[in-house]
């Protein structure tokens, strides 16, 4: 039960420590050490606690990542929850969000929290919110829970008192993340189909899923990276082109169906197809809905995220379905998936969320899906995609990072949004849609969106178009639009 929150200011924190703790659009992150302290953890946890009431009878649910010291972490979680009157159940080992969101419905516990930074480089450390659903905090509640922390002093139980007093339970949470993929995925067609998949775990949480689901079936599952490291090779964790190095090669080399690669804590995809060639998550969407919709006939409309691709507007047109564009943040198809209302609904970073599952984004899911796709249709990955492209028309997609204080990016974006150009890179702008960021519409021809993250100090410039040679085009052109406006940023493709 949320209550109202108190008026009086935070009382029991530097205001330093304070001010820096903001949730994004999913979840808080923080650099560990700096942001990320277990100070500032108790905090968040007690300020959680402060807008959730706990009479010794509610639930809550705790798992953790695979990250440099996600599991002290949780434990630091715990200790509060137990303080505060909560019946607590740890994972015994590092789980994929998405599981832990399938044993809070399972347990019908009142929360979730998963200590994990997703896709974020392996120095990051944070906390997200799942409710009773399942599904992400919606945006009232990350706010409420800014405006409390502070604003009362930590209460904490040693999790060995709450063993010996029977309220901490610790437990493996695969058996309830399994058995709702089983319910969703039609694991006959897949043993029928005898398929042979690479999975790049990118050393990530979501590593021994498949074959603990797959062990017992015909489909051969080869998995990359699937052991943890805490540094994840030395990049971020983030199912990018540039990052699938292990899985492109092993893809290219033959003998797979296709490949997909999950991200840090399992919830995000991209893919892989027969020949090697990286297939983006805007384009694995289309399919996707394309399969639900035409094949499976689930009823409901589709929803996207303000950077995702113009294939979902075309595919609800074309099929008669009801159409969302959302901000950025899966919280926001989370809604639409719990009332109902959806199909399916994706974030274009490979966040897809499913009708008949939960409000909640699974990559393992969505990787099985894509395999049933495949397995029903009797065609493989690429042709798929090829079949959506003649249908729907080319389009292609990319995205590039500029790094820097984020007043760069709010001066930069303010000052575009006054004077939008008239032309980016020799397209015609036709209009500016402000929504999240913003997006210079370019017609038929695609789109550019400029955007700062709610994760990182990193201003993301999106564009979506007919080839990969305009795609570079337009995200230069965005850079240069960018620089004019704001000097001295720097970027990584």
């Amino acid at each position: 039960m949320i209550r109202g929150t108190r008026s009086s200011g935070p009382a029991h924190l530097p205001e330093y420590l304070v001010t820096r703790i903001r949730f994004g659009t999913d979840g808080w992150r923080a650099e560990i050490g700096r942001g990320f302290t277990f100070e500032n953890l108790r905090s968040v946890a007690q300020a959680i606690c402060d807008i959730t009431r706990a009479d010794g009878a509610e639930l809550a649910v705790v798992a953790y990542d695979r990250r440099f010291l996600a599991r002290r972490a949780a434990q630091e979680v715990v200790g509060v929850l137990l303080g505060n009157g909560f019946q607590v159940r740890l994972s015994d080992r590092a789980e994929p969000t998405p599981a832990l969101s399938c044993q809070v419905v399972e347990s019908g516990a009142q929360l979730g929290i998963a200590l994990t930074a997703s896709h974020n480089p392996a120095e990051f450390l944070g906390l997200k919110i799942k409710t009773a659903a399942g599904a992400s905090a919606p945006p009232e509640l990350t706010e409420q829970v800014e405006r409390e922390i502070g604003r009362s002093p930590v209460r904490a139980l040693a999790p060995s008192r709450g063993i010996a007093l029977g309220r901490l339970e610790i437990g493996s949470f695969a058996p309830a993340h399994l058995a709702r993929l089983r319910r969703v995925v039609d694991l006959d067609a897949l043993r029928r189909a005898r398929l042979r998949i690479a999975f790049d775990a990118m050393h990530g949480a979501a590593g021994p899923v498949l074959d603990d689901l797959l062990g017992d079936a015909t489909v051969e599952v080869v998995t990359l990276r699937g052991e943890r490291d805490p540094l994840f090779g030395g990049q971020a964790p983030e199912p990018t082109r540039d990052r699938l190095g292990p899985l492109l090669e092993a893809a290219g080399g033959g003998g797979f169906s296709f490949g997909f690669a999950t991200d840090g804590d399992g919830d995000r995809i991209a893919a892989v197809d027969e020949h090697g060639e990286f297939v983006s998550p805007l384009r694995l969407v289309g399919v996707l809905a394309l399969h639900l919709t035409r094949r499976r006939q689930v009823p409901g409309g589709l929803a996207k995220t303000f950077a995702n691709t113009v294939y979902l507007d075309r595919i609800a047109a074309a099929e008669g379905r009801p159409f969302h564009c959302l901000p950025v943040g899966f919280k926001h198809i989370a809604a639409l998936l719990l009332r109902g209302e959806i199909a399916i609904g994706g974030e274009e970073s490979g966040g897809i969320g499913f009708a008949g599952y939960l409000p909640e984004r699974d990559g393992v899911l969505a990787g099985l899906l894509l395999l049933e796709a495949v397995a029903e249709s009797g065609t493989t990955l690429a042709g798929l995609v090829a079949a959506l492209a003649a249908e729907f028309g080319e389009l292609h997609y990319d995205r590039i990072d500029l790094h820097g204080p984020a007043e760069h990016w709010s001066r930069a974006l303010a000052h575009l949004r006054e004077q939008p150009p008239e032309h980016v890179a020799g397209i015609r702008v036709t209009g500016v849609d402000p929504l999240d960021g913003l997006k210079l519409l370019l017609g038929e021809e695609g789109w550019l969106l400029l955007r700062a993250s709610g994760t990182e100090p990193v201003l993301r410039i999106y564009a979506e178009t007919r080839t990969p040679q305009a795609v570079a085009a337009l995200l230069g052109a965005g850079k240069d639009l960018v620089s004019a406006s704001q000097p001295a940023a720097t970027s990584t493709g």
